[in-house]
Formats: C-alpha cells, structure tokens, sequence
C-alpha cells in the first residue's frame, strides 16, 4: 500500500494505491496553506479509505520544480511518515506526473507547471515507445517566453489559467491546449510512477530525497 504526496505548487494532491486500484484521492487548490491542511488531508484520505498507517508500506512524493514553500512542506511531511513507518520512500519528479497522464499523440508536448512570480518550469516531450519521453532540460520562463518557442504543431499541459490560456493559445496554428481535466497533476499516477519504483527497488533513504528547486534546474538530469 503506497500513499502519494503532492504539494508542489497551490494544488495538493493525496492518493492510497494497493498497487491493482487506487483506493482513495483527494485534489485541492489551498493556496498558501499547505502546513495547516496537508496532515489533516492524509488522516481524512486514510479514514474515508479505511486504511490504518500500519497498512502503508510506501510513501511516494512529488519533488518539484514547483514552489519552494509547497516543496519543502510536503517532503517534510513525506519524510516523517517514511521514517515513523521505517517504509521505502520514492521521488518523482513533478512535471513527469503531468506529462505521462496525457494521452499518446503524435505532435510533440509542453508539460508545464507554477513555480511562482508568474513564472513557468516547462520540459518539451516526445511519444517514443509508447510513453512520454523528456526531450532536453528542464526550463523556466514566463508564458510569453513559453510562446515564442513554439513554432510547430505541439500540445500544451498544465495549470494554464485564463491569462497563460490566451498567451499560449494565440498560437492557433500550432498549439493545442490541454482541457481543464488534463490540466491537473493526478496524485494517482504520481502514487502509479512510486509503485513501480518500489517494485523495481528504485528507493532511497529518505535523506537522500531531495527538491527540484528553480535555482538547480540546470543540474536536473533526463529522465
């Protein structure tokens, strides 16, 4: 049994997998409160599943980019619960919860997320082998930036409000934008993504998990 931990910008998302369905998931816009709600959210999520602590057996955790507050609280969180469980903690890497949730196209993808000041971490990403693959580094601009690099047929994911939608979306020619559905990070892929990791002993020691921040993207490897 994995619980899955997202808090890497405004929307949190919490999910229970027993590795064959999800069991419980929960997904919430809060703003600037993530101390005061996140822990009372994972004690809801496990009470309406009827899951006890002692039945997790993993903890899964969003590790950005995304806000440097957001980041920092859920990883403590998902720390804490690894550590007091003596359970396997897993990162992913936040835009690879978005991206791999979109269905297979043939146009190339912009997966794309807030990370505060108006600003954007953005990866561009191919359909190769039947998965979304990460072409090149991970980036950070705002969505006018974003725009001018589109120049070909490509379809645009991720927390677009209306302003960032009419930006984006004025490339008609070339940019399709995700649906509002689509937009959002799943918690139950994120808790899919640590499952597999679990199950292919691609764990660490809590310690060892460490944020994405904006400020070391240019260290960020291709996965």
């Amino acid at each position: 049994m994995i619980i899955a931990i997202d808090t890497s910008t405004e929307w949190i998302g919490l999910a229970i997998y027993d590795g064959v369905q999800v069991l419980a998931e929960s997904i919430w816009r809060s703003k600037n409160y993530h101390t005061v709600e996140l822990v009372p959210a994972i004690n809801q999520l496990l009470a309406r599943a009827q899951i006890s602590c002692e039945q997790i057996t993993a903890v899964a955790v969003a590790i950005g980019p995304g806000s440097f507050t957001g980041l920092r609280i859920g990883m403590a969180v998902a720390k804490g619960i690894a550590v007091a469980l003596n359970v396997p903690l897993v990162g992913v890497p936040s835009l690879e919860i978005l991206a791999l949730a979109q269905p297979g196209l043939r146009r190339p993808m912009i997966a794309l997320l807030k990370v505060g000041r108006g600003r954007f971490a953005y990866a561009r990403y191919l359909w190769k082998k039947h998965k979304w693959e990460r072409q090149g580094e991970i980036k950070v601009g705002e969505p006018r930036e974003i725009a001018t690099t589109i120049t070909s047929p490509v379809f645009v994911c991720g927390e677009m409000g209306a302003e960032e939608r009419q930006i984006i979306g004025r490339k008609w020619k070339t940019a399709k934008l995700s649906s509002a559905s689509q937009s959002l990070r799943r918690p139950a892929v994120l808790a899919e993504l640590g499952w597999q990791k679990v199950k292919a002993l691609k764990t660490g020691k809590p310690e060892a998990i460490v944020p994405i921040y904006v400020h070391t993207l240019s260290n960020v490897p291709e996965v």
